[in-house]
């Protein structure tokens, strides 16, 4: 660590002082995130030395057994960061660590110590095959409020309530959020005090066979209410799945970095005035005034660029933003948000929910806004083709939509069995086969999509409603597909 942090000095290239100290590559550094780096680093020393100074062939041989796990658990989630392999092996050994480590105080009662370990278990599991990181924290959560109220070692329950922030923290970040910047202040942090999660697993392994002392009742309830807001941060980041983050940003992105000031310019490169509030005089001149922001050329020269951009058959994603005061409607094709505005994408997410949130799905896929390319023309379902076959699209259903509609919240859930048909409420239900090999997409709309679906016989059912959005004509669709042999197509209303 000393010799990366020399040549890092030396040389002014940190990422190696970075990955070493955090797992994470920098290219640069700032003094808070070298002193971060600096604390990580001292702890993980102090990491070591725990590991060294207790051997672990003390105890009973189920006790030794369980040692060696906790230190090689907290070895492995010091290394699964920087090593994505590593974590496979560290998600086994957490399983044997979960199923014995609270059969360890003896104080419980057995029944108690048995449900907390199959509570853990079942939810480590559950994690993994769900996708949904939030659930491995129950375990954890519950054995550092066992070692509060049993009297383990102040410095294994400083420690167990510090592992909990951490992984309350971590439980924030939705695990596929996606920002435009490269290197965000809060991932240094965590990722260099996971070892604070390492050295807790450490200590909890050398305190299996000391003495007990009582934890002060101020101290006790402190865990309690600690581990009540960690357990609700979960929940929290349960109902709002991080993939509406990254949506979100693909119909409000393509804002370049702030402009540089020129006079007149200023409604369309200071204060962002949008093409829906820029009169038909103007956008002419709003156009050469975002191009000419970083291009000295006369107005003649970038006046004929654009036109020959806009006749070319695709836009591409730096250039829309601008050219949509050129050729609205082409742009428009490109991304249909420009010529709505910031105020109606954000109207159709607020309005977008979950029709039928508590059936749990088995796709990945969340409840998100569409904005149609071609409006009141539709969409499609497609679905790949079997192995063994020519590439392309084995399966297309067409969605229809209202007339001049623009907008479509869509929730899609791919279900085990047929679900009950509970048309209450829905303007049309419709219910059609559908061949696959276990993908399906959206084509027509902005953004598209493309999430998992069961395999060859398969039915869809789609449901359509007016959605209520200030300022666009919007419907909400659910589509839900389950296994199903039957090639017939049924109207249910």
């Amino acid at each position: 660590m000393l010799g990366a942090l020399a040549w890092a000095i030396l040389t002014g290239d940190w990422h190696v002082f970075f990955l070493v100290t955090t797992g994470q590559r920098r290219d640069y550094a700032e003094p808070v995130s070298v002193l971060l780096a600096l604390v990580a680093a001292a702890l993980r020393g102090w990491l070591v030395w725990t590991v060294l100074v207790r051997p672990p062939f003390q105890g009973p041989p189920w006790m030794r057994v369980l040692r060696v796990l906790l230190y090689l658990s907290a070895v492995l989630s010091v290394v699964a960061p920087a090593v994505p392999v590593v974590g496979h092996a560290a998600l086994l050994v957490s399983l044997p660590v979960l199923a014995m480590t609270p059969l360890v105080f003896r104080q419980v009662p057995l029944a108690v110590r048995v449900a907390v370990a199959v509570a853990g278990v079942v939810a480590l599991v559950l994690a993994a095959v769900l996708e949904m990181p939030g659930l491995a924290v129950v375990g954890p959560l519950a054995v550092v409020l066992l070692q509060v109220f049993c009297g383990w070692s102040p410095v294994t329950r400083w420690l167990g309530l510090a592992a909990l922030l951490h992984l309350g923290a971590v439980s924030v970040v939705p695990n596929q959020f996606t920002t435009f910047d490269p290197d965000p202040w809060w991932l240094l942090p965590l990722n260099a005090f996971v070892v604070v999660q390492a050295l807790w697993l450490a200590h909890t392994a050398a305190d299996l066979s000391r003495d007990r002392t009582a934890a002060p009742l101020v101290f006790r309830m402190g865990a309690v209410l600690l581990a009540s807001v960690v357990a609700g941060t979960l929940v929290v980041a349960a109902v709002r799945p991080p993939v509406e983050t990254l949506v979100v940003n693909e119909l409000t992105s393509g804002e370049e970095d702030p402009p540089e000031f020129t006079p007149g310019c200023e409604p369309w490169t200071t204060g962002r005035q949008e093409y829906v509030s820029t009169p038909p005089q103007d956008r002419e001149k709003a156009y050469l005034c975002l191009a000419g922001q970083h291009d000295d050329r006369p107005a003649a020269a970038l006046l004929a660029e654009g036109r020959a951009f806009c006749a070319a058959d695709t836009l591409y994603g730096g250039t829309v933003e601008r050219l949509v005061y050129l050729c609205p409607e082409k742009a428009g094709v490109a991304d249909p948000g420009l010529l709505l505005g910031r105020a109606v994408v954000d109207a159709i997410h607020a309005a977008c929910r979950d029709p039928w949130p508590r059936v749990r799905s088995r796709g990945r896929f969340p409840t998100v806004p569409y904005l149609l390319e071609k409006p009141g023309e539709g969409y499609q379902v497609v679905t790949n083709r079997l192995r063994g076959e020519p590439p392309g699209w084995l399966d297309e259903e067409q969605i229809p939509v209202g007339p001049g509609v623009q907008g479509v919240c869509v929730t899609y859930k791919m279900l085990t069995q047929p679900p009950p048909l509970r048309a209450g409420g829905w303007r049309s239900v419709v219910e059609v086969p559908l061949r696959s090999h276990g993908t399906i997409r959206l084509r027509g709309m902005h953004p598209s999509f493309m999430d998992s679906i069961g395999e060859d016989g398969q039915r869809m059912r789609v449901y359509t409603r007016d959605l209520a959005v200030e300022g666009l004509r919007a419907e909400q669709h659910l589509i839900v597909t389950f296994p199903g042999r039957s090639t017939q197509r049924i109207v249910h209303r």
